[in-house]
């Protein structure tokens, strides 16, 4: 179970970076999240703050909570139920994928598609190609709610294999408390993974 939560996680926080380096400089906010991948739907919780990101989901009943430290440069996961978490450090990838939003290397294409509605929101819909110094890193397409300041509430891979969907969007300011590890947690090692972090990340 541990597994399968780790390997969620570990797609979904790709995902986010990347989505929100192709709209607007959107840089605090909480929001619901329904990913669609591989016939499966996951949901969770999430507020982020600058480099800072936290997300909370349940699987066969157990929550987890997730938070990146990017000015820390670690990863927490805590199991409220057990007031337990483990640690984990940001690998040079993860990194990477984080900071893509302020890195001037990588250039986005984006080329209007439509105008449709995204759970209720007015949504320009657009084909996005990015590249770092002049080679491809991924594309997909990207839904932005021009009621949000062109929040990103939908993506979708290339090949439409994997949907992220953001609702319950609120913008503005998350108490910097939700991105520290709660008194009386006691920290705990991560089995199995030998202090390298997350698989393939």
């Amino acid at each position: 179970m541990l597994r399968n939560i780790l390997g969620f996680f570990c797609a979904v926080l790709v995902l986010i970076p990347a989505a929100s380096v192709m709209a607007a400089d959107i840089s605090v906010y909480s929001a619901d999240i329904v990913t669609e991948a591989s016939g499966m739907t996951n949901k969770s919780h999430m507020h982020v703050k600058g480099t800072k990101q936290r997300m909370e989901v349940s699987s066969e009943g157990q929550k987890v909570i997730n938070i990146i430290r990017g000015d820390k440069k670690v990863m927490w996961m805590l199991m409220p139920d057990e007031k337990m978490y483990m640690e984990m450090p940001l690998n040079t990838q993860k990194e990477e994928i984080t900071s893509k939003l302020n890195n001037p290397d990588v250039k986005v294409e984006k080329k209007f598609l439509s105008d449709e509605t995204v759970d209720g929101h007015p949504s320009k819909k657009y084909h996005v190609i990015m590249t770092r110094n002049g080679k491809k890193e991924g594309s997909g397409y990207m839904w932005e709610a021009t009621d949000l300041n062109n929040f990103p509430v939908k993506w979708q891979d290339e090949d439409k294999k994997t949907t992220v969907t953001w609702k319950n969007i609120k913008l503005g300011d998350v108490p910097d408390s939700m991105f520290e590890i709660p008194a009386g947690f006691k920290k705990m090692s991560m089995p199995g993974m030998g202090g390298h972090g997350f698989p393939g990340m």
